[in-house]
């Protein structure tokens, strides 16, 4: 089974994403940016498991606010150049073409940019970010330009309120769709393990095994390994990477059972799972 190590390397954002539980009241985690000797730390004890191959820079914190973004993304394909995938999540705004030209040259392989609009107004309303529609829109051309051998897709959450299906199929002809060879992908608004939003009609299947439950390990910027990426607030703090490696954290008793319980699809036992949208 092949494994994503899903690291948040910082706790700021610049947006205000009305779906995203980084701007709510919940959110009271003290912020900050992964020192690089915790980040080798935890990379080099990854390089050694061979189901680890994948890391995804995302979570609650922008990456590009990440003053040592690209050293890590260098770092990662120094020490584990087996690993099938380097991506980025990001809002875009600080995804200039200097700061994409020295991404691609570290090796990133993906880079998703939410976009989550049409137009300013919207971009404003939906993330918060008083006008950068234009500079994002900019920033994502020149990546799509410019990124060949790279993965480049421009997101949109998608709900039924402030962007509907007629939103999202002029997002697809501004972006194209990623199945016909485009790059935009509009995806389902998530409950965030029920942090955000509740879902009419519950769960289609709160037993049923989620990928994220048993093929990620999220960190967060401090070093936390939380449940998931739906869990980015560390409700269930399974341990610290500043004192534990990962095997320790990986293997312990409750963690094992909580996977093995959802491989044999009866994920309902855990209140966050059996509550949450999952992928």
């Amino acid at each position: 089974m092949s494994i994503q190590l899903h690291m948040a390397t910082t706790g700021f954002c610049n947006a205000r994403c009305g779906f995203c539980v980084y701007a709510t009241p919940e959110n009271d985690r003290k912020k900050g940016t992964m020192p690089m000797g915790l980040f080798r730390k935890i990379i080099n004890e990854a390089s050694e498991i061979p189901s680890i191959t994948q890391i995804a820079f995302s979570a609650l914190g922008e990456p590009l606010l990440d003053p040592h973004i690209v050293e890590r993304v260098a770092y990662v394909n120094e020490k584990c150049p087996h690993w099938t995938l380097s991506e980025l999540y990001t809002n875009g705004v600080n995804l200039t073409p200097q700061r994409f030209e020295r991404l691609k040259a570290a090796g990133l392989d993906s880079i998703s940019i939410s976009l989550n609009a049409n137009t300013a107004e919207e971009h404003e309303k939906r993330m918060g970010l008083k006008g950068k529609f234009d500079q994002v829109c900019a920033n994502a051309d020149y990546a799509i330009a410019w990124g060949e051998g790279m993965e480049i897709r421009i997101k949109a959450v998608s709900t039924e309120d402030d962007f509907t299906k007629e939103d999202v199929q002029k997002f697809y002809e501004r972006w194209g769709y990623v199945p016909m060879g485009g790059h935009g992908q509009a995806v389902i608004l998530r409950n965030w393990a029920g942090e955000i939003q509740t879902i009419e009609g519950g769960i289609p299947d709160p037993d049923a095994c989620c990928g994220r439950a048993i093929g990620q390990i999220s960190v967060l910027w401090d070093g936390t390994v939380s449940l998931c990426c739906f869990d980015p607030l560390a409700k269930h703090n399974l341990g610290d990477l500043k004192s534990q490696t990962i095997r320790e954290i990986y293997n312990a008793e409750w963690y094992t059972n909580f996977r093995e319980d959802h491989a044999n699809n009866r994920a309902s036992k855990y209140e966050i799972c059996a509550g949450c949208t999952r992928v």
